[in-house]
């Protein structure tokens, strides 16, 4: 049984990988490269009728809308697509139709949003955790050297390593977003791996002691 359990998570592991290098993840819309419009409409308006336009302007692509300014009299909408000079002018002039403005094209600001770097993802996360892992490991290599140094960093190096690439492996797989959660959850397995080895030897220590 245990057995069939490491050829399970060996496969995952193996598939999650090729996934990664050769497709990818898939990365949330919050990261993507996008097109900012920032439009001012000057009076109070709805989420709702603003959505109506731009399904009516850009179609299937993926639209977020938010209301902004001090009196949220403006309206920025997100657009995951390129915005045409066409589309520009569908939008002036819907909105224009709706509230009874009269903004011109050139009014409308349309502001590319370049792509997070996966890389800009993990950055913030990479001196606190290698810090941290020396220390830990610091730690073990004295606490448990009556086991072994080597055995002991070699089970805490590789159990973390293969529990951290069985979880991105899964997110490969199941094509769940890369956002903001994803690297928070991945310390939180690192920690909860060490805390679990952590226990394993000091059981095993008491045994080799008595």
């Amino acid at each position: 049984m245990k057995n069939k359990i490491l050829l399970g998570l060996a496969i995952v592991i193996l598939i999650g990988t090729i996934i990664i290098a050769t497709v990818g993840f898939n990365v949330d819309s919050s990261y993507k490269g996008y097109n900012l419009i920032n439009v001012k409409i000057g009076q109070s308006f709805n989420i709702s009728d603003i959505k109506n336009i731009t399904n009516e302007v850009f179609g299937k692509s993926k639209v977020e809308i938010q209301k902004a300014g001090d009196f949220n009299d403006n309206v920025v909408i997100k657009v995951s697509e390129d915005v045409t000079n066409e589309q520009k002018e569908s939008l002036n002039t819907k909105i224009n139709e709706k509230y009874g403005v009269e903004n011109t094209v050139d009014s409308i600001d349309v502001n590319y949003i370049p792509r997070f770097r996966l890389l800009d993802v993990v950055k913030p996360y990479v001196i606190p955790l290698l810090i941290s892992t020396v220390i830990i490991l610091v730690y073990m290599a004295i606490r448990f050297r009556k086991i072994g140094v080597s055995k002991v960093l070699y089970q805490a190096i590789v159990l973390t390593g293969l529990a951290e690439l069985l979880y991105f492996s899964i997110i490969a797989i199941t094509r769940y977003p890369l956002n903001r959660l994803v690297m928070p959850v991945a310390v939180v397995i690192y920690i909860i791996i060490l805390t679990v080895l952590t226990g394993m030897f000091e059981k095993q220590l008491k045994i080799d002691e008595k």
